[in-house]
């Protein structure tokens, strides 16, 4: 009886050893992360993309004063990326611990300087075929839909949502919490997103979200990819389909 009993401690106490980690990673609770979100000159910036990707993926945007808090994240190492329109993209590394809250400061820079000054009409609109001389000769050519500076402040558009809802073949809805614009005629019947092209730079996984009317200069839609230009197409077996590229407004306009 003393030999059988202590069999049964021994097997018991193993059981409990081999269930040890298990029950450890059972009891990790989530992980806070916070922060704030400046310009180069230390003032806060609101309605920034933050994204953080890890095991899982979420966004927020900064609120007035530049900050930021995403609750019940996975444990262990993610990466943050910050993004707004007209500034230069920022990305951190973080390693969340378990009930705890991290943060972080992020410093964004712009991408153009407005230049002081009033263009007149005439003076603007050739400075426009000058800059954007690529954008009015695909608009001559007429694959894609396109519009300029004078149509978006006509349409008085507060979201860019609403712009692109104008463009035919092109549909608005929701996904994960965010806006996203999908093409009616895209050759394949699964959730595709369009490539995002920002002042001639590829951007991944764009929102129309991040953008606003009052910051665009000019706008391209390409339904599909016999109008897309080369310059634009998305990469090789990419997930993405048709095109939204983007130009930001004008220095001085």
């Amino acid at each position: 009886m003393a030999t059988r009993t202590s069999l049964l401690t021994s097997r018991l106490v193993m059981a409990a050893l081999c269930g040890c980690p298990l029950a450890a990673r059972a009891q990790q609770l989530p992980a806070t992360l916070v922060g704030v979100v400046r310009d180069s000159a230390g003032s806060p910036i609101p309605a920034v993309e933050v994204r953080f990707t890890g095991t899982d993926q979420i966004s927020v945007r900064t609120n007035d004063s530049g900050g930021f808090r995403m609750v019940n994240l996975p444990v262990g190492i993610g990466k943050v990326t910050v993004r707004r329109m007209g500034f230069g993209p920022a990305t951190a590394e973080v390693r969340l611990r378990s009930g705890r809250t991290d943060s972080l400061v992020f410093a964004l820079n712009p991408l153009a300087t407005t230049l002081a000054g009033v263009l007149v009409e005439d003076e603007y609109e050739a400075r426009s075929h000058r800059l954007l001389a690529g954008f009015w000769e695909r608009r001559s050519r007429g694959f894609g839909y396109f519009l300029t500076r004078d149509e978006i402040e006509k349409r008085d558009a507060h979201e860019f949502a609403d712009l692109a809802r104008m463009a035919p073949n092109v549909l608005v809805g929701t996904r994960n919490g965010r806006r996203v614009i999908r093409f009616t005629r895209s050759a394949t019947a699964r959730d595709c997103p369009p490539q995002y092209v920002v002042d001639g730079m590829k951007i991944e996984n764009g929102s129309p979200d991040e953008f606003t009317p009052q910051d665009v200069e000019a706008i391209e839609f390409y339904s599909g990819p016999a109008t897309i230009p080369p310059q634009f197409a998305p990469r090789f077996n990419s997930y993405t389909c048709g095109a939204v590229v983007i130009w930001t407004r004008l220095p001085g306009s």
